[in-house]
């Protein structure tokens, strides 16, 4: 037994004896030791690799003596180049610098579609509202020319803002279901405009339908949702009827109609709460009047 055990002690140091251990320190340029650096010896048995400590030492034991390439690699620094050795039985130390790794960025521009242009019409004050955009506005016509007005901003000279309907001023503004697009100041500079063309609204209404279609709509206020005046006893009077109704469809190939109608009645009352004179005594006596005011438009 114990024949055995100094049998197989003096073989393992014969075979320690016929290996190579590779060791050494990684530094960079200024000296500094690299800690975490990969080295690499691809020999005669294939490739061994190691980590460098804190101290940046690193040590690869058991290698077959024969010569290796031995190569480091650690973030953003690299070897100039792999080094060339020949190990032979023992240790060989082997100290490594290595440099700033170049590197390489490309920046790739494409062209887009939605290119920088001097054209005015590619201005950035330019709105243009349609689909969702327009749902969003005042179903009334004259909340909508107030919302219209106030995106157009101020005009350019006296008169004010100016309004095409279809190309033609001074029309009716027409209900917002017969709009396909409202453009402002889209080109203020174009030479078909008497002027410069800030605060211009353009309406471009729809094109008769391929099939009748229609919409009907209906509004009433009452002057039940109204405080009442903390001088008179009781509320003034209030009602609002509104009916719209748009219908457009097709007459032939080549024509096609649509007609909007709408209707506002509306009973709008007022206190009036003042102080009257006898005309004999001239003694003030107070009075409370209600006034009631209706107007109605069909168009």
């Amino acid at each position: 037994m114990k024949l055995t055990y100094l049998l197989f002690f003096v073989l393992s140091a014969s075979l320690i004896a016929q290996t190579a251990t590779l060791r050494g320190v990684i530094t960079d340029e200024s000296g500094a030791v690299i800690p975490a650096a990969k080295v690499t010896a691809n020999g005669p048995n294939g490739a061994r690799s190691a980590t460098t400590g804190n101290d940046g030492s690193y040590a690869l034991a058991g290698l077959v003596p024969g010569d290796y390439t031995v190569e480091a690699s650690a973030s953003g620094l690299a070897l100039p180049q792999p080094a060339q050795i020949t190990l032979s039985a023992g240790v060989r130390a082997l100290n490594l610098q290595m440099n700033v790794a170049a590197t390489r960025q490309e920046i790739t521009v494409q062209e887009s579609d939605a290119a920088v242009s001097t054209d005015a019409a590619s201005n950035a004050s330019a709105v243009t509202i349609k689909g969702s955009d327009l749902d969003a506005l005042s179903d009334d016509p004259e909340d909508l020319q107030a919302d219209l007005q106030a995106l157009a901003g101020p005009s350019a000279g006296p008169s004010g803002g100016q309004m095409f309907i279809d190309g033609f001023s001074g029309g009716q503004l027409p209900p917002k279901e017969s709009i396909r697009e409202i453009r402002i100041n889209q080109n203020p500079f174009s030479p078909e405009y008497d002027k410069i063309g800030l605060g211009r609204i353009e309406i471009l209404t729809k094109p008769g339908a391929d099939k009748l279609r229609g919409t009907v709509s209906y509004n009433y206020m009452g002057d039940f949702w109204n405080s009442r005046n903390p001088y008179a006893a009781q509320k003034a009077p209030l009602q609002l009827n509104e009916f719209r109704g748009n219908l457009s469809g097709s007459l032939n190939r080549r024509a096609s109609f649509t007609l909007d109608v709408s209707r506002e009645a509306i009973d709008n009352g007022s206190i009036v709460n003042a102080v009257t004179l006898d005309p004999r005594t001239l003694a003030v006596r107070p009075s409370l009047q209600y006034q009631s005011c209706r107007n109605a438009a069909t168009w």
